[in-house]
């Protein structure tokens, strides 16, 4: 009773519009930031002279062999990490480096073995002991169902050993819409065949943190979708779909430690509409910079659109005269500041950007709280 009485209250604040209300006093909001590897000198310029607001820090990413064991792209006993993780230590900020895995089929053979689970999760403890990092972020994607039970075995055990040695299981998992949502309508046979790869009670109970993913929504809340249908709308997260995301995942996970991924980056689509429909064909990622550079380019001054992020659009002339429709939508410091709202307002543990590689908008750091 105790925990759907304070989901009504948090659902009457929105619906009042009050903005501030707390049962208990909030403790300052965690920020933790996501370094991709691939761009590690802009990750770390950008990052080591704010570690006054980052609490975490997660280096981008370790991989997995097929045996299960450790692979290191990042090369972590290199600079700039070396320098960086000597200055975070420095300043208290906390090293989570990043595991993703995305074999969806390794997964569950790996996971679903006990004893090659057991040898996967040696290799992940061998490798935080060895670097004395603080922990570990596990970010496994795309699982299926079937692997449900292995990764619950897989958080609960490797939280344990972790736990032995005081350091800390940070678990990234997807976004999960609800699914009336979802789906258009909700019968008895839909939910019957509903199985999900996550289970929330289990990583809610074994992770001392959870990341959840609140991006790459698309089309993923068709409600939404049909209720923007004539307008263009490609949300990369709509604030609204963020609340949804979770409301849902609090009746299953404890509040203070859930953290709330926002994005800094967006996608490009060609805009085709054909006998009155319309459709959108990604053509590829956006970070903040570039898409701040092509507006300027195109004289275009970009609008706040109804997910409460950033959009523009343009036609180019082909060769042939052709005429060709572009969509820009992207995430920038204020979108970023209103899921900060909301994870204050749902008395979260905080949120964590995806990603700082250092063409975000600069205006991020004005919008983020100072440590206390």
């Amino acid at each position: 009773m105790k925990k759907k009485l304070s989901l009504l209250i948090i659902a009457t604040i929105i619906s009042t519009g009050a903005t501030t209300f707390a049962l208990t006093k909030q403790t300052p909001l965690v920020i933790a930031g996501w370094l991709p590897y691939w761009k590690k000198t802009e990750a770390a310029s950008s990052t080591i002279g704010h570690f006054s607001t980052l609490s975490e820090i997660s280096p981008f990413s370790y991989t997995v062999k097929k045996d299960g064991a450790l692979f290191n792209p990042m090369k972590t006993d290199e600079e700039p990490w070396l320098s960086l993780f000597t200055e975070a230590r420095k300043q208290k900020v906390k090293i989570y480096p990043t595991i993703l895995w995305d074999d969806k089929d390794n997964i569950e053979i790996i996971l679903n073995s006990k004893k090659r689970r057991a040898s996967h999760i040696a290799s992940i403890v061998s490798e935080v002991k060895k670097n004395n990092w603080d922990g570990i972020d596990i970010d496994y994607e795309g699982k299926s169902a079937e692997s449900r039970d292995g990764y619950s075995a897989f958080v609960k055990e490797l939280g344990k050993v972790l736990d032995t040695t005081n350091k800390d299981l940070i678990c990234t998992i997807e976004a999960r819409t609800p699914i009336d949502s979802r789906y258009a309508s909700v019968t008895p046979e839909l939910l019957a065949r509903i199985e999900y790869a996550n289970d929330y009670k289990s990583i809610g109970k074994h992770c001392d943190e959870v990341r959840i993913m609140a991006y790459d929504q698309s089309t993923d809340d068709l409600k939404l979708t049909q209720a923007n249908q004539n307008d263009i709308y490609r949300p990369v997260s709509d604030i609204d779909w963020v609340k949804k995301v979770l409301t849902l995942a609090l009746e299953d996970m404890p509040a203070k430690k859930i953290m709330v991924g926002v994005p800094t980056y967006g996608y490009k689509y060609e805009v085709i509409t054909t006998g009155g429909v319309t459709k959108y064909s990604r053509i590829g990622s956006m970070n903040y910079s570039y898409a701040d550079e092509l507006a300027k380019s195109l004289q275009i001054i970009p609008s706040r659109n109804k997910a409460g992020e950033l959009s523009f659009t343009y036609v180019t002339t082909t060769a042939s005269g052709e005429k060709k429709t572009y969509l820009v939508w992207y995430s920038d410091a204020t979108a970023i500041a209103d899921k900060l709202k909301i994870a204050k307002l749902y008395n979260l543990k905080g949120i964590a950007i995806f990603k700082l590689d250092g063409a975000f908008d600069p205006k991020l750091w004005d919008i983020l709280p100072k440590k206390k």
